[in-house]
């Protein structure tokens, strides 16, 4: 069973991540093993880390999201088993992303997700 960690509803930072390979947002999150977190306030970058997922399984690596405080994680794709997991942990995901990391920080920070570039092949 999860720990159920609710965000603070005061709290001003919201801490998102990104799964990287090669510079890109990483096709698969199931799998991914690095990943890119960006604290933001008020669509504003407040800081960056960058995390090796050590878990081996969805779980584990479920449980590491949320120790280190992940409240959204913007990706490609990942299993619907893992969706639920995270959606069961409090944590957002936003799927069918891809592009280049910066690129889509920038465009996460603006509102600018659902421009079709970023969107994953074959996603019309």
């Amino acid at each position: 069973m999860l720990n159920h960690r609710r965000r603070d509803p005061d709290s001003q930072i919201q801490r998102t991540a990104f799964p990287v390979f090669r510079g890109r947002i990483s096709p698969v999150l199931d799998t991914c093993n690095q990943m890119l977190l960006v604290d933001s306030h008020e669509r504003t970058e407040r800081g960056r880390t960058t995390l090796r997922v050590e878990g081996d399984t969805i779980l584990e690596r479920c449980r590491e999201f949320q120790k280190h405080g992940v409240g959204v994680i913007i990706c490609c794709a990942l299993s619907d088993t893992f969706f639920h997991l995270l959606e069961e942990a409090d944590i957002r995901v936003v799927c069918a992303i891809a592009g280049d990391v910066e690129e889509v920080i920038q465009a996460y920070h603006v509102g600018a997700l659902d421009q079709s570039h970023f969107r994953m092949p074959g996603r019309d």
